[in-house]
């Protein structure tokens, strides 16, 4: 019961169009799914920032950037979560999460590669995004935000979501079949 409680925030944005979502913008939603991925991910074990805080570094100053900026000092999975801005997307490595803009497509792909199995969740709203390798990528379809993952990078750097979450996923790539 605690864990649907923990994931209704999650499980509402996931369900709601922004017009009824009480009129929050595409920006604002994607923000939010950003949050509850950090709040319900778990990392191995040592893998928060100083202090145990979470930090979660945003690369590009776009809009989303603010709405995500918005998040600094929220409390995510007990700890404070802590919001850098990257423009470069460099030294990402003492992230704990990083969401590229999608407007970074090319350098979207470096950081992707710079971060390969480093215990960094990679979020992106770049088109196809978890198809080529990001863990969570986020896209607009039919008057919704949704989100597709991919378990192979999700697994290889021993970050585990819930099984709660993964059913909300409109696409999961990199699934085991027996």
């Amino acid at each position: 019961m605690q864990t649907i409680r923990r994931l209704l925030p999650l499980l509402l944005l996931a369900w709601l169009t922004p017009g009824y979502a009480g009129g929050l913008t595409e920006e604002q939603v994607k923000a939010a799914y950003v949050f509850n991925f950090i709040k319900f991910v778990e990392w191995p074990s040592g893998q928060t920032g100083d202090n145990g805080e979470m930090v979660l570094c945003v690369v590009g100053a776009e809009p989303l950037g603010d709405e995500l900026g918005a998040l600094d000092g929220r409390q995510a999975g007990g700890r404070k979560l802590r919001v850098v801005r990257h423009e470069s997307g460099d030294d990402l490595g003492k992230c704990q999460a990083v969401f590229v803009r999608a407007s970074l497509k090319q350098r979207g792909l470096v950081i992707l590669k710079s971060l390969d199995g480093a215990p960094v969740l990679v979020i992106s709203d770049m088109e196809n995004f978890a198809e080529r390798g990001g863990d969570i990528g986020l896209f607009y379809r039919e008057n919704k935000t949704l989100f597709e993952i991919n378990l192979a990078s999700l697994r290889k750097k021993k970050l585990q979501l819930p099984a709660q979450v993964l059913n909300l996923a409109a696409n999961i790539f990199g699934r085991v079949t027996p």
